[in-house]
């Protein structure tokens, strides 16, 4: 079979394909490289998924605050609550992957939602940039002060006393604060009358009304409360006791060590975001956790600092969502 000879025209024509190819990806390539350099050229917007005033805002504003000043841009913490977060994390990954446009992550918005909803519109694998993990912070499980259920076996008891009639709160459908209380429930062999809520202070107005009898949410909102006696915490999701609440037992150590350990936030992007853009914003973040601002706020809380690679918070992400379904299949949790 002959082969056909290239001629001289083909050849040059050729050249010139790959030269034009090349001299194109140079300059798309020098483009990207300058537009990282200006990064950032105007104020960033920190999407909240959850409610002003609740735990994500506390440290969306604290980080915000932080890197506002490192990075010389007001960054604007703009809360979009709803769906257990999944409205919030959606938003952020449908905007413009440039950096401008961030996301506060959480157990809830990565792991929880995705796990038990099937109808999200995100995956959180995929369509998200990991920045860094920002701090871990224990939940605690609370009642009024004045209530007749003074311990965690007392809400077992009355839960198995008054099946699916205990009111029990979190900050969403599908939010790791309604997956962890199903585990609790399944763990314990009883069932709770589920309530979800937008954000922590319509859960706390609604538990000192009366119309909700008991909590579960994150140290901040809750720690004022039950330092002042208006609220009685019952447990505290750590692998130790919180300092601040040094008489008040972890889940591992009444029992339930499956569930006893501290939720996570992090910063994301848009997943098409540059890597050099999200280097940039990973270094930047990393300075502002360990300012000592910060670290007096998360520590206030009762949190702790985290910092950490985009790739070990990808595969926190990962792992996490992992044992997240596993949970929701065992558990047979629903929306």
């Amino acid at each position: 079979m002959n082969e056909r000879k290239a001629t001289p025209m083909s050849l040059t024509r050729r050249r010139l394909v790959l030269s034009s190819t090349t001299l194109g990806a140079l300059a798309l390539a020098g483009r990207a490289t300058a537009e990282t350099a200006r990064f950032p050229d105007r104020p960033i917007t920190l999407i909240d998924p959850f409610a002003a005033g609740s735990n994500t805002d506390y440290f969306s504003r604290a980080i915000g605050d932080e890197l506002a000043k490192l990075l010389g841009q007001p960054v604007i913490v703009d809360n979009r609550s709803g769906s257990g977060g999944a409205l919030g994390a959606e938003a952020v990954a449908r905007a413009k992957p440039d950096g401008h446009v961030l996301g506060l992550a959480s157990v809830s918005t990565l792991v929880s939602n995705p796990a038990v909803n099937k109808s999200l519109r995100y995956d959180p694998l995929k369509d998200f940039a990991p920045v860094t993990t920002l701090v871990t912070l224990p939940s605690a499980t609370v009642v009024l002060g004045n209530s007749p259920i003074k311990s965690l076996p007392d809400l077992i008891n009355a839960a198995r006393a008054r099946p699916e009639a205990v009111s029990f709160a979190s900050p969403g459908a599908g939010s790791a604060g309604h997956v962890l209380l199903e585990q609790f429930a399944h763990l314990a062999g009883v069932k709770f009358l589920h309530v979800p809520y937008r954000g922590s202070g319509a859960i706390l107005n609604d538990l000192f009304g009366g119309q909700i009898e008991v909590a579960s949410d994150n140290i901040p909102s809750l720690l004022p409360h039950i330092k002042s006696g208006r609220l009685r915490a019952l447990a505290v999701r750590d692998v130790k006791r919180v300092p601040q609440l040094p008489d008040v037992p972890t889940f591992k150590e009444l029992g339930f060590g499956t569930i006893s350990q501290p939720l996570w936030f992090g910063l994301v992007a848009p997943a098409a975001t540059p890597r050099d853009v999200v280097k940039r914003l990973n270094e930047a973040t990393l300075q502002a956790i360990r300012t000592p601002s910060f670290i007096q706020k998360t520590e206030a809380v009762a949190g702790t600092c985290t910092p950490s690679s985009p790739e070990q918070f990808q595969a926190l992400i990962a792992q996490w969502l992992e044992s997240f379904k596993k949970t929701v299949q065992v558990a047979n949790i629903t929306i």
